[in-house]
């Protein structure tokens, strides 16, 4: 009985063992593959995509009322009574019997031959705004790339932290049953059993901070590149290899103003303003166009008594429109263009302006965090040849257990900078690239 009671729950262990491994599911994820999921899943460039739908569609419309011509077609039935005639001093004179029956039907169509470019400069101005929803498009996806590289970083940061963790507990372990073998000898004392495993607690807290986070890190991009909140993300290794070395910084200055979105995005508002001061200007211009009517109405009503006829005519010719009122009402539509042309040439400046002093900073940045790795470098060594040395001389009693947890503390203080240096060498990488406009280019 025992024995059916025993299968049945290594049965159960199993069972629970394998539903925990396939919830679970681990994903290497690379930084191409991430992005290419984040461009593919991101509710907010879903959204910049519909933009950019509208603003095609816009342009359609703008081509549209361009080049296709005005056709009206419009048809009338109804009812006709009987005209009741009056003198000039409204004295009744008879009753005219009317055709009761009202019929009309007409095809009219019309063609803008000339109307100052205001068509034209509207339909430039459409495309321009469709240019501008892409390079939105390209900014936001820059901006969302950048902020999941981040957090993606932050993931390798708390996974290599991990590691730290686990091989300084793994040190302590071991320092912890040495210690206990030397005070069974009588060689230690108590106390540096308990200081030990004090250190070994605190290790072991920080490992589950580091593993909460961690978790918290990687339940935020699964939700954001649509991967299953249970998935579990490996990160590519093979980035903490690679070398990021970047080219002299005026190569970075002078490729901005090209590449940058949002000074392209500046630019084409520019374009767009110079656009509206010549549709502003427009409206002082006559409008011609061609026009053609074909109609048929039934009764004749210019003859009295009027006749029970159909009567067609057909009409064409040139209309010429002129409002005689944008003598006046354009001059401050012109003067409010030109004002606008002036605030995108003076936007246009300041961000190239803003660019130069981005890309500066970004560049000493991604020096500074290079010169700070290879000074951590030479940190981590002289910490772990302290702690080789340290451990040595209090195992032969040359030193106390705090000279022991210090060196241990200093070990693991500098393996911990040593990562996030390297790490954000990679970040200040992609940050000068993102500031520099060369963030296709990585």
């Amino acid at each position: 009985m025992r024995l059916k009671y025993l299968f049945i729950l290594l049965t159960c262990m199993l069972c629970s063992r394998g539903n925990v491994s396939a919830q679970e599911n681990h994903v290497l994820l690379t930084v191409d593959s991430l992005f290419a999921m984040t461009e593919r899943n991101s509710l907010q460039l879903e959204a910049s995509r519909q933009k950019m739908g509208i603003s095609k569609q816009n342009t359609a419309i703008e081509k549209q009322d361009a080049y296709l011509p005005e056709l009206n077609a419009s048809a009338s039935v109804g009812y006709i009574s009987n005209a009741h005639v009056w003198d000039n001093h409204y004295n009744y004179m008879e009753t005219v019997i009317m055709p009761h029956t009202s019929m009309d039907f007409s095809l009219a169509a019309g063609y803008t031959v000339f109307n100052g470019g205001k068509t034209r400069n509207k339909l430039a101005q459409s495309k321009l705004e469709e240019q501008i929803a892409a390079l939105d498009y390209q900014k936001n996806k820059e901006d969302i790339q950048f902020l999941l590289l981040a957090r993606y970083l932050d993931l390798f940061t708390l996974y290599n932290q991990k590691k730290v963790y686990q091989q300084n507990i793994a040190l302590a372990e071991q320092r912890l049953s040495n210690i206990q073998k030397l005070v069974a000898q009588g060689m230690l004392t108590h106390n540096d059993v308990v200081r030990s495993q004090l250190q070994l607690t605190d290790l072991k807290l920080q490992l589950t901070e580091v593993n909460n986070n961690a978790r918290i890190a990687n339940h935020d991009l699964n939700i954001v590149i649509g991967l299953p909140e249970n998935t579990v993300i490996d990160v590519d290794t093979v980035l903490y290899q690679k070398t990021f070395e970047a080219a002299g910084i005026q190569t970075y200055l002078d490729s901005s103003r090209d590449r940058l979105p949002e000074i392209q995005v500046a630019q084409q508002q520019q374009h767009i303003a110079e656009k509206q001061i010549n549709i502003a200007r427009s409206e002082r211009l006559p409008q011609v166009s061609l026009f053609a009517t074909d109609a048929i109405a039934r009764p004749f009503l210019y003859s009295i008594p009027p006749i029970d006829i159909f009567m067609h005519y057909a009409m064409a010719g040139v209309r010429v429109q002129y409002n005689v009122a944008s003598l006046y009402t354009s001059k401050r539509r012109i003067e409010k263009a030109k004002m606008n042309y002036k605030l995108a040439e003076t936007q246009t400046d300041w961000l190239e302006q803003k660019s130069t002093i981005d890309i500066h900073n970004a560049y000493i940045k991604m020096q500074e965090a290079w010169e700070k790795y290879h000074s951590l470098e030479e940190s981590y060594d002289l910490a772990k040849d302290n702690y080789r040395v340290v451990e040595q001389k209090y195992l032969n009693k040359f030193s106390v257990i705090t000279d022991m947890l210090d060196a241990s503390t200093a070990l693991l203080s500098s393996q911990l900078n040593l990562n996030n240096a390297r790490i954000s060498t990679i970040y200040q990488w992609f940050n000068l690239m993102k500031t520099s406009g060369n963030w296709d280019e990585k």
